[in-house]
């Protein structure tokens, strides 16, 4: 069944109702969503260059993930066939493409 709708009157200035339009474009949203939103929620909604932020984020912890996870596959075969395994150096790779991307991804926050 679906929920009746209320209605809430507002008085704003010129200015006021301009803002809150351009706002409600900004986010790509119609001025009855965006005041929805906003009004019912504790934060604002994602703009597209933050949303386009996180999935970066979420790319490059991915990719390091792959990385340690190659190591320790590489480690744990080694150990298994007493063979050399990974040097140093590839875990200090690994880790410091990890410092990288984190320290990329909060430079642009």
């Amino acid at each position: 069944m679906p929920t009746q709708l209320q209605r809430i009157s507002v008085y704003l200035t010129a200015g006021e109702k301009a803002q809150i339009q351009k706002n409600a474009q900004k986010y790509g949203l119609t001025v009855s969503s965006f005041l929805t939103f906003t009004g019912s929620r504790d934060a604002l909604p994602m703009l597209e260059a933050e949303r386009n932020l996180y999935l970066d984020l979420i790319q490059e912890l991915k990719r390091t993930g792959n990385n340690l996870n190659q190591i320790a596959r590489a480690m744990n075969a080694a150990r298994l066939s007493d063979t050399a395994p990974p040097i140093a150096e590839d875990i200090d790779r690994a880790i410091q493409e990890y410092k990288d991307a984190v320290k990329a991804i909060t430079e642009k926050l």
